[in-house]
């Protein structure tokens, strides 16, 4: 029995938001569930349904007469039997449905007799199972039923599982404090951003910020004042750098930020600008007790064009002299007195 699946970046959006690279084993799985449900109950036709109500569900995969239009047009159950469905826990069988658009409105089939099994994660449902108009004995049996409820645990611990692995892939890229990006993407997305500038023949910066004083927050109110401190200085550069710069957490208490597309103005404005925001927006109560004050930051500022030799310099270079330089700069900094921005110049950047 063929069986007709979603493609290409359909299956990322539909699949429990699971990456491409997850979707496509996932739905591997899911065709083959549909294909042994389908031969075991003897159906002509079925369809696996995504979604969590009736209006959201979204055919992922079909077989039988039909199955290549079901897909592409991603035809809906009928919107009662669907609720009715999606509202139980168990599989049951429904008969005289010629309305159910489980076929096109062009095609002679009818769906003349159902069976349908709801997917279910606990409380949320996930979507279900449509099996049709079963060949000789032309009837679904309890029996039928009870392999079809099975399949459909199977379906469903495989849609867990990969929502599951989507859930670990996001938390395996940020800061569990801060909820940033964490130096494992900044390095995968600095990396990118230096190249794509090389050939472009452009400048970008990268900002190195540092929190001021955050060892007497942590002596002064302790060391969930200074867990606070940082996340509210990560919201603060997130807020500030929305639409021009991407931020991440480096550690301790410091973060980088990157502007893909910059002049030395351009980031020196954003830097400050960074400064300035997280000055006025950190302070302030704490829950349950007590007052956080106002946080300051220092920053170092590092641009590509302001390095002292490009030429053949790979990638990865060019990226680990942006941070040295802006590292530098942040000294600078905060030598000259903290709550400051200071961009690098070419004696930062040295050996």
């Amino acid at each position: 029995m063929r069986i007709q699946t979603l493609r290409g970046a359909q299956l990322e959006e539909f699949v429990l938001g699971a990456s491409n690279s997850r979707a496509r084993p996932v739905m591997r799985v899911l065709g083959e569930g549909l294909e042994a449900a389908a031969l075991a109950v003897r159906a002509t036709g079925g369809s696996l349904f995504i979604g969590q109500n009736a209006d959201s569900l979204r055919c992922v995969a079909a077989c039988g007469p039909d199955a290549k239009f079901v897909i592409e047009h991603g035809v809906p159950l009928n919107p009662r039997l669907a609720r009715r469905a999606l509202d139980r826990k168990t599989a049951f069988i429904v008969s005289s449905l010629t309305s159910d658009p489980q076929f096109s409105t062009h095609s002679s089939h009818e769906t003349a007799l159902a069976l349908l099994a709801p997917l279910h994660n606990g409380d949320q449902s996930l979507g279900l199972v449509q099996l049709v108009n079963p060949k000789s004995p032309a009837r679904f049996t309890a029996r039928d039923t009870r392999i079809v409820a099975g399949l459909a645990r199977y379906i469903t611990t495989s849609l867990i599982q990969t929502s599951s692995l989507r859930r670990q892939e996001g938390l395996a890229a940020h800061d569990p404090l801060t909820g940033l990006r964490n130096v494992r993407e900044l390095n995968r997305l600095l990396g990118r951003a230096v190249s794509s500038a090389r050939r472009g023949d452009r400048d970008m910066a990268l900002m190195f910020v540092d929190v001021d004083h955050l060892k007497r927050v942590n002596s002064k109110l302790g060391h969930a004042a200074g867990s606070e401190a940082l996340k509210r200085t990560g919201r603060a550069l997130y807020e500030a750098a929305a639409g021009v710069g991407d931020v991440f957490r480096f550690g301790g208490d410091e973060f980088i930020v990157v502007q893909k597309h910059a002049s030395k103005e351009s980031a020196h404005a954003l830097a400050d600008h960074l400064r300035s925001h997280v000055a006025a927006s950190t302070g302030g109560p704490m829950r349950p007790a007590g007052r956080l004050p106002r946080i300051t930051v220092s920053i170092g500022v590092s641009t590509l064009m302001g390095l002292r030799h490009l030429n053949g310099q790979p990638p990865r270079d060019l990226r680990a002299r942006l941070m040295t330089t802006a590292d530098r700069a942040l000294f600078r900094a905060k030598a000259a007195g903290r709550n400051r921005v200071v961009l690098a110049t070419s004696r930062d950047d040295r050996f």
